[in-house]
């Protein structure tokens, strides 16, 4: 997948949670989150998340509690396994130099309508959030990691056994608004439909690593 420039609080969340770097064939290291002690909203989505293993790729998002709750930053780290399904050794990691992420409270709504990537529509507590991208750059170490510049920007190729995986620098800054969502302990990303301020539908799920 192609790096993905910001363009609002979609883009925000595509490049900071789903998977990126694209297969031509087919940071901060995050670790356990420091706890917050505050009490505030945004409190309950500090913790390391992630979508799984994709094929050869690990992506681990880290979610820090900071400001009493009221504020969020966000790290990531992605790994490259030798293998399919994760196994065998990691032959590449990718971290960004900072922070990829920062989000402030904007205001909770309570009992918002939230459609579920199942097509299902569900009432639930959501928190507005105003983020912001940071500008950090990524660079990857390992094994299966040749780099080189091509137009000013770096290019980091991956080559595995049976397909080639690239990442092309694009260094994202800005901010959107969107929110955020807990259910049955995963984590959603979410956007307002239309102008809608109660009314909202799923991007991402996420569970915890």
């Amino acid at each position: 997948m192609k790096q993905i420039k910001l363009a609002g609080f979609s883009a925000i969340m595509a490049m900071l949670l789903a998977a990126c770097g694209g297969g031509s064939g087919g940071s901060t290291p995050a670790t356990v989150a420091p706890a917050d002690t505050g009490t505030g909203p945004l409190s309950k989505y500090a913790g390391v998340w992630n979508q799984g293993c994709q094929g050869r790729i690990m992506e681990t998002t880290t979610i820090t509690s900071g400001s009493g709750g009221s504020a969020l930053s966000v790290s990531r780290k992605i790994e490259y396994y030798e293998n399919l399904n994760c196994a065998g050794a990691v032959v590449a990691m990718g971290t960004y130099n900072a922070p990829i992420l920062s989000a402030q409270h904007v205001r909770t709504e309570a009992n918002a309508s939230v459609k579920m990537l199942t097509g299902e529509t569900v009432a639930s507590s959501v928190d507005v959030v105003n983020a912001s991208a940071n500008g950090a750059v990524i660079s990857f170490v390992g094994n299966a990691v040749s780099s080189s510049v091509v137009n000013g920007k770096s290019v980091w190729k991956i080559t595995l056994k049976d397909t080639v995986f690239t990442w092309t620098e694009e260094v994202a800054s800005g901010s959107s608004q969107g929110a955020f969502m807990l259910r049955n302990g995963e984590l959603f990303t979410i956007q307002a439909v239309g102008n809608s301020a109660t009314t909202f539908a799923v991007e991402s799920r996420y569970v915890r690593a």
